[in-house]
């Protein structure tokens, strides 16, 4: 078995689901069995509503080995710490693939480590292209605890803008954040929202790369001061960084989309499988 492991937490963003989700794609077309481990109840409820098999919840990194035997392939997409036991999984099971998205140089011996910003080994899903009949989108991310969108809410008056729903955002923060945008959409429709949307504003580099690999118009609103592997990647693919926002209307799309970055790590997987 190949288990996908994917750091989920109602404080954080789901970049890393949204990765083992493009390789679960990838791998199933490629009739490779593999299965989905995350951390939270409400994202794993997420991921059956995107039309996935209902992944297995574990508690923290610590708890693989709970469900992965030494035949199988493990592949980790988190910013947890790697100590302890984790240090011996190389060791443990058949391999670790290990997913550094975290802007810095990770040591974990005897794992392959793939650098999906440091070294532009992107890792995003693609959909089928569909007619982009809506003109622009705000996505955040998938949760807001300082509501850093209503303490930026004038960046966003009077922008004809809709706004993603994070699956963490606080349920009565939607009232406030309705009379700032024009359409709230729900978490549940992220895939749509890839293919149908013309223009996609966020502030999550994970769905910038996504939204530019499937054809969108993307910037990247910079809320928070970002790292300097940040600013090259979202350089490195067309992708305008910005502190406001501009007329959302007249969108051209871009001319080209990002290659399939998922076929270096899919390569490396299947030499184990």
């Amino acid at each position: 078995m190949i288990y996908l492991y994917a750091y989920t937490n109602h404080k954080e963003n789901l970049d890393s689901l949204r990765r083992v989700v493009a390789l679960y794609k990838t791998l199933k077309e490629q009739n490779l069995e593999s299965e989905i481990l995350i951390n939270d109840y409400r994202a794993q409820l997420l991921l059956k509503d995107w039309g996935y098999p209902l992944a297995t919840t574990i508690e923290t990194i610590k708890d693989i080995d709970a469900v992965a035997t030494p035949e199988d392939l493990v592949v980790i997409d988190s910013p947890e710490k790697i100590e302890g036991k984790v240090l011996d999984y190389p060791n443990k099971f058949k391999a670790i693939i290990y997913i550094n998205s975290l802007c810095k140089e990770v040591k974990f011996d005897n794992a392959t480590i793939i650098n999906t910003f440091l070294d532009n080994n992107l890792i995003f899903s693609k959909e089928k292209e569909q007619t982009r009949d809506k003109k622009a989108i705000y996505i955040y991310g998938d949760s807001d605890y300082n509501k850093t969108i209503l303490k930026n809410s004038e960046i966003f008056k009077n922008k004809e803008l809709d706004l993603y729903w994070g699956i963490y955002f606080f349920v009565k923060y939607e009232d406030d954040l309705a009379k700032i945008f024009n359409n709230i959409i729900e978490s549940e429709e992220y895939y749509d929202i890839l293919i149908q949307y013309q223009k996609i504003i966020t502030s999550s580099i994970q769905i910038a790369i996504e939204a530019r690999a499937n054809g969108a118009f993307v910037e990247f609103l910079e809320l928070d001061s970002l790292k300097e592997c940040y600013v090259d990647i979202l350089n490195k693919n067309d992708i305008k960084i910005t502190k406001e926002i501009n007329n959302t209307n007249n969108i051209l799309l871009p001319i080209k989309n990002l290659n399939n970055y998922n076929n270096k790590i899919i390569n490396i997987i299947k030499s184990y499988v």
